[in-house]
């Protein structure tokens, strides 16, 4: 499936950042926010990625599909943890590349498979999963309603998906709205609510969590890790790049901070 011109710079924006987490000071800010030991972009903290292993309740005879799977956090861990079988699936092949080392390393690689693919047009012809996961995936995608059909389709009927979304909240001024969407990730705004999309696609909700202070306190942590890795962030980035970092994530906190955005965990089922 053919990406638009901002799809692409999406991509191409990725795959850097998987090529820079690689680096040890990213990864020491990825540990103290996350709290996960692994390489990757994800805002899913170690308590969150919990949530989800009891929200989806894996274990070993179940296989679980991570759309966005990036570096592999926090697909790996769930997998890990539960001893599931998980397929990776991302377009930047340069996270999943990361990913098959690590899962190599925790001597998980019969249990994990990687693919490059697009979560709107997805690579299975029959329900092949017990579970589906992504975090903040959806948010940053343009095809949400498509993905989300496709998500359908590749689950069995007594399965699980479990995720998490940045949205923005509704009934903004258009000055808020602009304000909220200026720090938000790519392809954040919905034509209609997540409740709306998942009648509209198959699902039906069957639990939700408001995680936007648990967000918060992500952000505040990043901040304060960043700082402390200043020397080294300089070193990889450059001063005008860092300090213009500074500045998002204040007015990233700031949005949170006036309630213009959210952080929302949504588990679904098929219905």
């Amino acid at each position: 499936m053919e990406q638009s011109d901002k799809e692409r710079a999406q991509t191409e924006r990725l795959e850097n950042d998987y090529e820079v987490a690689r680096s040890p000071t990213i990864q020491k800010i990825t540990n103290k926010v996350c709290g996960c030991g692994y390489i990757g972009s994800s805002w899913t903290t170690q308590s969150e990625a919990e949530k989800l292993l009891k929200y989806l309740k894996l274990d070993e005879n179940d296989t679980l599909l991570e759309i966005g799977a990036g570096a592999g956090w926090p697909g790996l861990y769930l997998a890990k943890q539960s001893g599931c079988h998980v397929t990776l699936l991302d377009i930047p092949v340069t996270g999943l590349e990361i990913a098959k080392k690590r899962a190599k390393d925790d001597l998980m690689s019969d249990r994990v498979c990687a693919l490059s693919g697009n979560a709107a047009n997805l690579p299975f012809q029959v329900p092949t999963f017990s579970a589906v996961s992504h975090s903040d995936v959806l948010c940053c995608l343009i095809k949400k309603q498509e993905v989300l059909k496709e998500c359908r389709r590749v689950i069995h009927s007594s399965g699980l998906m479990a995720f998490t979304v940045i949205s923005i909240q509704p009934d903004l001024s258009d000055r808020e709205r602009k304000q909220a969407i200026q720090v938000s990730p790519d392809f954040v705004e919905t034509e209609v609510d997540y409740l709306t999309m998942f009648e509209n696609t198959g699902w039906g909700s069957i639990s939700y969590e408001d995680i936007t202070e648990e967000f918060q306190r992500s952000c505040q942590l990043m901040m304060l890790a960043e700082q402390e890795q200043e020397e080294g962030l300089r070193a990889l980035k450059g001063d005008i790049e860092f300090e213009e970092g500074k500045v998002a994530w204040e007015l990233k906190l700031k949005a949170f901070s006036k309630g213009l955005l959210r952080r929302e965990l949504f588990v679904v089922k098929p219905i």
